[in-house]
Protein backbone atom coordinates (compact mmCIF):
# COMPACT_ATOMS: atom_id res chain seq x y z
CA UNK A 1 0.00 0.00 0.00
CA UNK A 2 1.53 3.10 -0.70
CA UNK A 3 1.48 6.22 1.18
CA UNK A 4 0.49 10.16 0.05
CA UNK A 5 2.14 13.33 0.02
CA UNK A 6 -1.20 14.41 1.62
CA UNK A 7 -0.99 11.58 4.04
CA UNK A 8 2.24 12.59 5.32
CA UNK A 9 1.50 16.13 5.85
CA UNK A 10 -1.83 15.94 7.66
CA UNK A 11 0.29 12.87 10.03
CA UNK A 12 2.51 15.84 10.93
CA UNK A 13 -0.09 18.05 11.29
CA UNK A 14 -2.30 15.94 13.26
CA UNK A 15 -0.64 13.62 14.84
CA UNK A 16 2.88 14.84 15.88
CA UNK A 17 1.22 19.11 15.95
CA UNK A 18 3.88 19.85 13.67
CA UNK A 19 3.09 22.63 11.25
CA UNK A 20 6.24 24.02 9.91
CA UNK A 21 7.93 21.48 7.65
CA UNK A 22 10.05 21.08 5.29
CA UNK A 23 9.82 18.25 2.34
CA UNK A 24 12.50 16.08 4.04
CA UNK A 25 10.00 16.03 7.36
CA UNK A 26 7.21 15.07 4.81
CA UNK A 27 8.74 12.15 2.93
CA UNK A 28 10.36 11.00 6.44
CA UNK A 29 6.51 10.60 7.64
CA UNK A 30 5.45 9.30 4.69
CA UNK A 31 8.38 6.42 5.33
CA UNK A 32 7.24 6.04 8.70
CA UNK A 33 3.52 5.93 8.24
CA UNK A 34 4.51 2.86 5.60
CA UNK A 35 6.58 1.02 8.07
CA UNK A 36 3.46 1.12 10.43
CA UNK A 37 1.05 -0.58 7.83
CA UNK A 38 3.54 -2.78 6.17
CA UNK A 39 1.88 -5.40 7.83
CA UNK A 40 -1.74 -4.42 7.35
CA UNK A 41 -3.92 -6.12 4.76
CA UNK A 42 -7.19 -4.51 4.23
CA UNK A 43 -10.03 -4.01 1.98
CA UNK A 44 -11.74 -0.86 4.02
CA UNK A 45 -12.02 2.63 3.11
CA UNK A 46 -10.46 3.06 6.53
CA UNK A 47 -8.32 1.03 9.49
CA UNK A 48 -7.02 2.77 12.38
CA UNK A 49 -2.98 3.36 12.24
CA UNK A 50 -1.30 0.15 15.19
CA UNK A 51 1.00 2.77 16.35
CA UNK A 52 -1.01 5.82 16.88
CA UNK A 53 -4.63 4.43 17.80
CA UNK A 54 -6.45 7.23 17.90
CA UNK A 55 -6.65 8.34 14.63
CA UNK A 56 -7.33 6.63 11.22
CA UNK A 57 -6.11 5.89 7.88
CA UNK A 58 -7.96 6.80 4.93
CA UNK A 59 -7.84 4.42 1.82
CA UNK A 60 -8.55 5.24 -1.96
CA UNK A 61 -7.04 3.13 -4.82
CA UNK A 62 -4.89 0.94 -2.56
CA UNK A 63 -3.35 4.59 -1.29
CA UNK A 64 -3.27 6.14 2.04
CA UNK A 65 -4.88 9.29 1.38
CA UNK A 66 -5.55 11.12 4.39
CA UNK A 67 -4.62 10.88 8.53
CA UNK A 68 -7.90 11.76 11.14
CA UNK A 69 -8.48 11.79 14.23
CA UNK A 70 -10.99 8.82 15.55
Amino acid sequence: MKVTYHAGERFLQRVLGVYEYTKKDVINAINLIAQDIKNIVTHRQRFILPTFPNFNAIVKNNAVVTIIPK
